[in-house]
């Protein structure tokens, strides 16, 4: 008899590996909205017409050229669903956006000029990723559906957001935080803490415009913290609601994991203390 399948997620939980720090460092979210069937490698590997593509690419590498840390992601609700299609773009914890009819519109949009519908209201993007990861789509779907009903309309199903292990991951945007394990029983809890502008420590992976050693140290700090004024390997030093903040970055270890449900052999990744 084989055995039970074994998710990567689920060991990660029972594991007891911790999600702090594990935010990919992102400071320009781009979220287009695309319906069709998604790909392994979806932002790679799709069916936009190539000028389009083109367009992507190049909007991309001139934010890189700036020294700026983009990141992809296709996002949709019910793949059914008709009506204008929507491109988000948050960067410096601000959420806009720009609604399109076809995509070859996109070839005359700047990301950073154009874009330009201020979003006051939180977004919730879930990773539902199934071709990428069994986790995603096995947890992540439920809790899609659950945010999408007490939000009225402002959750969406994302690609790949990196972490399959902390499936479900659920991106919220404008405080561009990344959350892990917001599993069916904790989604309504969650929910309300966040409206109310509040930040779910528990659920925390990371707030990605910050370097891994903040996105720990964030997590130490009992002011509302701003931003980093710098950091290193043994410190972080913050701009916060109460002046300035040096946090000790918490000890670190190398453990193994399965990173992904395909993995047939553990990868060492770096874990920070909770402490």
């Amino acid at each position: 008899m084989e055995s039970p399948r074994q998710y990567c997620s689920d060991l990660s939980t029972k594991a007891g590996e911790s999600m702090r720090g594990t935010a990919p460092v992102v400071d320009f979210w781009i979220l287009i909205e695309y319906k069709a069937q998604w790909s392994r490698d979806a932002v790679v590997e799709n069916d936009l017409p190539d000028q389009v593509k083109s367009w992507l690419e190049g909007s991309v590498d001139a934010l890189k050229a700036k020294g700026r840390k983009p990141r992809v992601q296709f996002i949709r609700r019910d793949r059914t669903e008709g009506g204008p299609l929507q491109l988000f773009v948050c960067e410096s914890s601000e959420l806009r956006t720009h609604t399109f009819g076809s995509y070859s519109e996109l070839t005359d949009v700047s990301l950073e000029e154009d874009v330009a519908e201020l979003v006051q209201s939180n977004h919730y993007f879930v990773c539902s990723h199934a071709s990428r990861d069994l986790c995603c789509s096995r947890y992540g779907l439920a809790t899609w559906r659950r945010l999408h009903e007490l939000s009225g309309g402002r959750s969406w199903q994302s690609t790949h957001l990196g972490g399959h292990r902390f499936a479900p991951n659920v991106l919220v945007l404008p405080q561009a935080r990344l959350y892990g394990r917001v599993h069916l029983p904790q989604v309504e809890r969650f929910f309300k803490k966040v409206e109310k502008g509040e930040v779910d420590y528990d659920l925390l992976r990371g707030k990605s415009e910050f370097p891994s050693e903040a996105q720990v140290c964030e997590c130490l700090v009992e002011a509302a913290v701003e931003s980093v004024a710098s950091y290193d390997s043994n410190s972080v030093r913050f701009h916060s609601e109460k002046g300035e903040i040096e946090v000790s970055v918490p000890p670190s270890d190398e453990i193994p994991v399965i990173a992904s449900c395909g993995d047939a052999e553990p990868k060492l990744v770096r874990q920070f203390s909770d402490t």
